[in-house]
């Protein structure tokens, strides 16, 4: 198969793509990768094709206008409009043509959400496509709600409309250049907003959620409607430089503190806060600043580092203090350390709430919360029955093979999908 990844979003949104597609490259396929040229050297060291889109969102996060917008949107909803219809949209459009320009050769689509036209594009061409969001957020079911509405359960009926309305309103913002791709460059006729957001031509599309189904065994309507591979993984987890080498190896295990790209309201107060109650609780501690706007300096107990790679060095560390983004959750989960989530918006809070429910993670943390209660939650860590937990679910997850599953699945669905269209 030639296979096209479309993936559009921060590193936590491709790397699962790349992962699925470097093992998908191992089983004889030609893999092709479409995002942002932020992501253009990640890719090719991982042995995939590069195909660039215009519509880089990780560059445009890290302007102070993308900045504003995505990460404080909702307080300023006029600038956020606006900025929108000026850079967004026209990119949007933009990409859209990348898009159909790159799926000429290709045999299968599997896209992220993010990536409008897709199925459009596949309709045209007449190939398999295979949607796949890194959270669950598409398919309807009644167990709990889409988390960009809700993490309470609001009764089965109402649970199951939150899906519906988001998947109309997903694309309605973009609708109007959606349908004038169909109309000027697909010459397909127009469709309604989030029409095939679970359906293609009223007969299912196949969605994959790349994401552990140890997680979700209540959850009846994945396992009959949607195919749950596992977290995927990188099979180089990286290497620590010599400075965390000898920082690990002299003294206790540290508690890794890392909130990635997280905007945090007060950093500097608040990061006082974490210094304290690691040193009240006995421990050392690694702070990986990111984007989040830490300043700070190491010392003698704590060291600070902008970048370290999570599958490393969580397993080294006594515990993890982090934001809840899937892709650090996933790494926190495979090294079977106890783990607190501090969550900040989008999907951070419904992970939070799930892993405390099924006892995966100690009980969530706010930022304002007081220095008293991260105190707890480092000396918990230590508590037999909750390393024992960590431990527990971290063999699950380790033996899923979620990449291979993956892989197999898009097998599968390919196989089908020729099958009923020769």
């Amino acid at each position: 198969m030639n296979i096209l990844f479309l993936c559009l979003g921060t590193r936590g949104d491709v790397q699962p793509y790349v992962a699925i597609g470097k093992t998908a490259k191992e089983f004889g396929h030609k893999v092709t990768i479409c995002t942002g040229r932020s992501f253009e050297n990640f890719v090719r060291i991982n042995g995939l094709e590069f195909t660039e889109c215009s519509l880089d969102l990780l560059a445009i996060l890290q302007t102070p206008e993308g900045k504003q917008v995505f990460e404080d949107g909702m307080k300023h909803p006029v600038k956020a409009m606006q900025y929108a219809r000026k850079v967004i949209n026209p990119l949007y459009r933009k990409a859209m043509t990348e898009f159909y320009e790159a799926c000429q050769t290709n045999d299968v689509i599997i896209y992220h959400p993010k990536a409008f036209g897709a199925v459009d594009i596949a309709e045209k061409l007449g190939i398999l496509c295979i949607s796949m969001p890194p959270v669950p957020i598409i398919y309807p079911i009644t167990e709990f709600p889409n988390l960009a509405i809700s993490t309470k359960n609001l009764g089965g009926t109402i649970n199951k409309l939150t899906y519906q309305l988001t998947n109309s309103g997903a694309e309605s913002n973009n609708i109007k250049d959606i349908n004038e791709f169909r109309e000027k460059v697909l010459h397909l006729g127009r469709r309604k907003s989030g029409e095939y957001m679970i359906k293609r031509n009223g007969y299912p599309l196949p969605i994959i959620y790349p994401i552990s189904p140890s997680l979700f065994t209540d959850i009846k309507e994945f396992r009959e409607k949607v195919y749950l591979s596992g977290f995927p993984v990188l099979e180089d987890g990286g290497t620590l430089d010599e400075e965390t080498e000898e920082f690990l190896k002299y003294g206790k295990q540290p508690i890794i503190v890392t909130f990635s790209s997280m905007p945090l309201k007060d950093s500097q107060s608040f990061m006082k806060k974490v210094v304290a109650s690691l040193s009240e609780s006995g421990n050392r501690g690694i702070i990986i600043t990111g984007n989040s706007g830490i300043k700070m300096s190491s010392s003698e107990s704590l060291m600070i580092k902008e970048f370290l790679p999570h599958d490393a060095v969580f397993k080294r560390a006594k515990g993890i203090l982090h934001h809840g983004g899937v892709g650090t959750m996933a790494a926190a989960l495979r090294s079977g350390r106890p783990q607190v989530i501090m969550p900040f918006n989008v999907d951070q809070p419904f992970w939070a709430k799930r892993l405390y429910n099924l006892g995966y993670s100690l009980k969530p943390l706010k930022e304002s919360d007081s220095e008293k209660e991260f105190v707890n939650r480092f000396i918990a860590m230590d508590n037999k029955d909750i390393i024992l937990q960590s431990e527990k679910i971290a063999a699950i997850i380790n033996q899923e093979k979620a990449n291979e599953k993956a892989v197999g699945y898009i097998e599968q669905q390919y196989r089908e999908w020729y099958k009923h269209n020769e």
